[in-house]
């Protein structure tokens, strides 16, 4: 190392104050920063990051075509049986609440190391269960700890790209949310039909590894308090100077200043802000519905006469349908949102168009699926593929909306979100079963489009009538 990178000047400044020096980062093009991060480094943060998403979406739903297989090994019913999904996803609710603190203190790499590994150490329990209630039990845990990975995953994104780039890499995560529990049945279905159920657990185990693995060697701490901190105490080791010091290390947030930035804060957001609450009651029905799919799909179609594997195949289509919203929305923020803020009049309603496009096309899409029940099933597949775009585009245009409304806010605004949103999404399986089986897929499908037409207006208010809402608001970005 060269006496210029040894001398603490050229990494610190001095505090009036004490005898502390205070290390900085060295100048805006910092190679440490991980605004400065190569391309490669990046991506391969992005992609790791975008996977562990991925395998917690893949965990939540995996289990449901065993869910009959396991109803009748153990001698309990269909909807005993639904827990292990609705506990799965009610677990969620913990997730952001304890690790969003936690991530204030210890940085974005620990909750979601402890994350991945929580979904992989409450596999073998569940491989290996007797008794339903340790089928349950592993799965709620795997949900409550895992989902700490939801508690820092597009947070990482904000320290590392531009808005523009961040936008394409949280929606990215966000539709890997969804891409997973929808690739997931597909999976189960040949697992439970060949080598059994349990294989549903082996698999997953299989894939927190090798996410693990790759995580070795691309996955880097992003909060910028914790970088330099560690680049403090690496600099206090080389010179040999004990009175350099991160601000972060002398500035350790109070356990009542967390308590209220996570705990009484959201809360209070969510009773207070309008435009929290609408997009919150929006996302949970459109979360809620593709989690209904996971029932509604194979249940249409075994109506047809299809075998039960041949039955989840449609959810190809909703894959497809997913990835295709991904690259909508990317596309949408390279091309409009990127003029838009090149112009300097950019908003946060700027990011709505694509919401709108996708909740008018949700309520038709889901009559198609409904009503071509008689028709030829490549009609009832293309119908899926819509109903799978036009979800996950409505889901990732209001997770990116809502991030650049409450911008330094955003952490509570998405935690009590998460919250009330697993909640809910929680008890859709449990009565879905009753609700395809009294009502027909027909009208069950004519019912949630009922409530999303009902839901369509407030995108359309919020595009237009956006700013002045902020406006009202003591949380969200200034209006001005």
């Amino acid at each position: 190392m060269s006496s210029l990178e040894k001398d603490p000047a050229n990494h610190a400044f001095t505090s009036s104050a004490t005898t502390e020096s205070f290390v900085d980062w060295d100048g805006p093009n910092d190679p440490e920063n991980p605004l400065n991060w190569t391309t490669l480094k990046k991506l391969a943060l992005t992609g790791t990051v975008c996977l562990a998403v991925f395998i917690l979406s893949f965990a939540s739903s995996v289990f449901a075509p065993a869910n009959e297989v396991t109803a009748q090994e153990y001698a309990v019913s269909r909807t005993v049986m639904s827990l292990s999904i609705a506990l799965f996803i009610g677990g969620f609710t913990l997730g952001p609440l304890f690790f969003g603190p936690l991530s204030e203190m210890l940085g974005h790499l620990i909750p979601l190391w402890t994350g991945i590994a929580a979904i992989a150490l409450f596999q073998i329990p569940l491989g290996i269960a007797t008794n339903v209630a340790t089928i349950l039990i592993s799965r709620f845990i795997a949900g409550a700890i895992g989902s700490s990975i939801l508690a820092v995953g597009s947070g990482m994104f904000v320290n590392v790209y531009d808005p523009i780039t961040r936008g394409i890499a949280a929606s990215l995560s966000a539709t890997m949310l969804n891409f997973g529990s929808v690739v997931a049945p597909i999976a189960a279905v040949y697992l439970v039909n060949g080598p059994g159920w349990r294989w549903t657990a082996w698999v997953t185990l299989i894939l927190c590894g090798s996410v693990g693995v790759l995580g070795l060697f691309c996955l880097r701490e992003t909060s910028p308090r914790i970088v330099l901190r560690n680049k403090a105490r690496r600099l206090r080791k080389e010179t040999g100077d004990n009175n350099l010091r991160a601000k972060s290390e002398l500035e350790c947030p109070s356990i009542s200043l967390l308590v209220k930035k996570y705990l009484s804060q959201p809360i209070r957001m969510f009773v207070q802000e309008p435009i929290l609450i609408i997009l919150t009651i929006y996302l949970t029905l459109t979360y809620g519905t593709l989690y209904l799919s996971y029932q509604m799909f194979p249940f249409a179609f075994k109506k047809r006469g299809w075998s039960t594997t041949s039955a989840y195949l449609p959810f190809t289509s909703v894959a497809l349908g997913a990835m295709a919203a991904w690259g909508f929305f990317s596309i949408f923020l390279l091309t409009y949102f990127k003029l838009r803020l090149a112009s300097g009049t950019v908003t946060p309603e700027d990011r709505l168009p694509p919401m709108i496009l996708a909740g008018a096309i949700l309520p038709p899409a889901l009559l198609w699926f409904g009503w071509s029940q008689l028709t030829h099933w490549v009609s009832q597949v293309f119908a899926c593929f819509f109903i799978g775009f036009s979800l996950v585009l409505i889901f990732v245009t209001g997770v990116v909306y809502m991030l650049d409304v409450y911008v330094e806010n955003a952490n509570s605004a998405i935690s009590i979100h998460v919250v009330v949103r697993s909640i809910a999404a929680a008890s859709f399986p449990l009565w879905s079963a009753p609700l395809y089986e009294s009502l027909g897929v027909e009208w069950s499908a004519t019912l949630l489009a009922g409530l999303s037409l009902l839901m369509l207006p407030f995108p359309v208010v919020f595009f237009v009538f956006g700013k002045k809402i902020r406006g009202w608001s003591r949380y969200a970005v200034d209006a001005e």
